[in-house]
Order: structure tokens, then C-alpha cells, then sequence
């Protein structure tokens, strides 16, 4: 099994297109829960306030409009692990929910913990070693310690459905179904909030003795939500071929991702220099307009 690669998608959704592909089935759809923005001031660090703030539903829509099932099951300890493994993988791979940190070919092992899934195809004979596939790491198999596993977790797998019927009226409700949740989430609330706070939380953690440490999940999750607009454009796009959207909210999508992607860059330098730059206000409102901009020419496709 190949895995997609694409350096927009999370590990999951890699994993869920590397699975339908290898089916030969389709996976566009999932990315249609990935347009939102979610910030907590209450949070205690800056960077664990922001999260991409998607909808969570790629495991509906894979079903629904692809025909693929993936099931959560539980794993008591590691023997149920492995027995589970035994039953399930001569039909299908595993997805587990693991966690960078104890991946000991990732730059993050035993360094910062980022949640994370990867794909077992095998274990060996003597049932101590997990045959894995990272999608962050693509050009072999890897081998993973049961040891190393959590100790009782979630697991995902896959089964093959029979899909209903597709109306174009499924697809023009995901594109309603997601501005009611830019309303629901308080999206333009939270980006709001986020630019009115940023500055005195960002110099308070400047000032901090471990700011690099601090400023690694602003970072990170910058960089996922700049992630996840590329890949609600491969929505887009799928909406675009039933004449549901036109272009241009395609192009102003994707220069919000690079958007957000430059204010990560700006940031990393602000954190180098210990010093804030009052232009990353200016683009944080940029944002915020394309944003609206976006929400705007997709209401009147309602």
C-alpha cells in the first residue's frame, strides 16, 4: 500500500485517502468539515488557545458520499491489541491513534508531544513489533515496539459499503452545512478575539524563560489551520465540477491559506527577534476579510 502524500493533509485524512485509494475509491468529500477557526482565551498558553476549529465529521462524509465505514474500537492493554491486530489485519490495515513522542523515527520522539495516527499493516511473529506506515514518513515501513504503544487506546478500521444514492442536493447541503457552522462556532467572533488579544499575550510570552517551548503550538497550529483551508479548497473544487461554487471562491480560499501560512513565518521571526511587529495586525485584518469575503459569496449559492 502506497501512501497519498500531500503536505496539506493531516495524518488522518493521509491515512483515510491512502486506504479509499488503495480501494480505489474516492475521498474528496472528507475535506469538506475542514473550513473553521476556533481560539479559547481562557486557555493558559497562547498557541493551545487556537485550533483549526473543523467540524469532525470526515468519517460521516467518507460513508456517506464514498462508501467507506471506519470503526472506533477500544483496546483494553496491549494483548487486546495485539489479538485484535491478529483478527483484523489479514482483511484490512489498522489506524491507531498514537502520539509523536513515542515514535522512535520521528524528530519528535522522546522531544514534544503532537497527537498523531499512523497505519499498521503487520505484526511479526513473535507479536512484539507492529509493522507501521507514518504519513509524515513515507519511504518504508517501520517498526514499532508494542511496548511502545499506549496502553489501552483507540484503534480505526475500515469496511467496504454499500453507498446510496449521491444527489446533487447531498452536496449543496455541505456547503449550507458549513455556513451554518462558521455561524454556530462564533468563527468571526474567535478570529476577532484572537487579533484583539494577540499582542499582550504574545509579548507576555516572549518574556517567558522557555518562550521557544511556548511558542511551538502557535506555531504548529498556524500551520494547520493554514493546512486545512488548501484542503477545504479540495471541496471547493469538487463543488466547482457540479456547478455549485465558481472560481473565484476557490482563489480567495487559497490565498487565505498562504495568508495564514505567511503570518506563521512572521511570527517565527517576531519569536527569533523577542520583539512584536505591528504589521501582523494589519494582515491578521486582511484575513479576517477575505475570510467574510468567502463566507459571503458562498451565501448566495444558498
Amino acid at each position: 500500500m502506497e501512501l497519498i502524500t500531500n503536505q496539506h493533509f493531516s495524518c488522518h485524512q493521509i491515512l483515510l485517502a491512502t486506504y479509499a485509494s488503495y480501494r480505489k475509491y474516492g475521498y474528496e468529500m472528507i475535506f469538506a468539515e475542514s473550513w473553521g477557526f476556533n481560539y479559547d482565551k481562557d486557555e493558559q498558553i497562547l498557541g493551545s488557545s487556537l485550533h483549526p476549529g473543523y467540524q469532525n465529521r470526515r468519517k460521516e462524509l467518507l460513508e456517506k458520499f464514498h462508501g467507506i465505514k471506519v470503526k472506533e474500537v477500544s483496546y483494553l492493554n496491549r494483548m487486546h491489541l495485539i489479538d485484535l491486530a491478529q483478527s483484523i489485519l489479514p482483511h484490512n490495515p489498522i489506524i491507531l491513534y498514537h502520539n509523536a513522542y513515542d515514535c522512535p523515527w520521528s524528530i519528535s520522539y522522546r522531544k514534544n508531544r503532537i497527537d498523531h495516527y499512523i497505519m499498521i499493516n503487520g505484526i511479526n511473529e513473535n507479536n512484539n513489533y507492529l509493522h507501521v506506515l507514518d504519513p509524515f514518513i513515507t519511504k518504508e515501513e517501520n517498526l514499532l515496539d508494542v511496548n511502545n504503544v499506549q496502553k489501552n487506546g483507540i484503534i480505526h478500521t475500515f469496511e467496504i459499503i454499500e453507498a446510496g444514492e449521491i444527489q446533487k442536493k447531498d452536496y449543496y447541503f455541505e456547503i449550507l452545512n458549513n455556513l451554518n457552522h462558521i455561524n454556530n462556532s462564533n468563527f468571526f467572533d474567535n478570529l476577532m478575539n484572537f487579533k484583539n488579544n494577540f499582542q499582550n499575550r504574545f509579548e507576555a510570552m516572549l518574556m517567558l524563560e522557555y518562550s521557544d517551548i511556548y511558542a511551538i503550538p502557535l506555531v504548529f497550529n498556524l500551520e494547520r489551520i493554514s493546512h486545512q483551508r488548501h484542503c477545504f479548497c479540495v471541496f471547493l473544487r469538487n463543488m466547482l465540477e457540479k456547478d455549485l461554487v465558481d472560481f473565484s471562491i476557490i482563489d480567495f480560499m487559497e490565498k487565505i491559506a498562504e495568508k495564514y501560512a505567511l503570518l506563521r513565518i512572521i511570527i517565527i521571526k517576531q519569536i527569533i527577534k523577542q520583539k512584536i511587529n505591528k504589521g501582523v495586525f494589519e494582515l491578521i485584518n486582511e484575513i479576517i476579510n477575505d475570510e467574510y469575503e468567502v463566507y459571503k459569496k458562498l451565501k448566495k449559492f444558498v
